[in-house]
């Protein structure tokens, strides 16, 4: 999770999705989602706490930055994934759209992995026309969007390979 948040504070070079990755009928709440998780080695840490409907609230801290996101999860096959958008306080106007992270988790124990979609995989997808379906673009901060309907991308996220995510991110629960 830490590396495609701090990419997003950067120039550019992230994935997203204008739609999210789950509907009313595909949210789940995994409870084991919910703590404080840290990676010692990055510096860097996540609270999760439970939000309203079967949401969570995350809030990320690196060593200069605390982002606060909305999170949904969904199981597509026997896998989870977790969709965040940042939060925001005030209405943004109409010409900032909120977009969605796509994060495949894995939970073992007392330990989390959060891998995001890879902009480096998605850049040679592209150019190679094997996305398939997949309504993609690149905005002009080279950022890539997903355009493609929830249905589409969850049908897509069933079948994408382990290389379309970026390394995982791995967080050990705090005690």
């Amino acid at each position: 999770m830490p590396v495609v948040l701090l990419a997003s504070l950067s120039a550019g070079c992230v994935v997203v999705s204008l739609q999210p990755a789950y509907d009313d009928e595909s949210v789940v709440f995994e409870e084991r989602l919910i703590g404080q998780w840290e990676n010692v080695e990055d510096r860097t840490a996540a609270a999760i706490e439970p939000g309203e409907w079967r949401s969570y609230r995350v809030v990320f801290t690196d060593r200069s930055t605390t982002l606060t996101f909305h999170g949904n999860a969904t199981r597509i096959g026997s896998a989870l994934f977790l969709d965040l958008t940042q939060s925001r306080g005030v209405d943004a106007g109409p010409y900032l759209v909120p977009v969605h992270g796509i994060y495949r988790i894995e939970l073992a124990g007392d330990t989390l992995s959060a891998a995001g979609l890879d902009y480096e995989w998605f850049t040679q997808a592209m150019a190679l026309k094997k996305l398939g379906r997949l309504a993609v673009a690149i905005d002009g901060r080279r950022n890539i969007s997903i355009g493609a309907s929830t249905s589409e991308l969850r049908a897509w996220l069933a079948r994408a390979p382990d290389e379309a995510f970026g390394a995982a991110m791995t967080f050990t629960r705090k005690r």
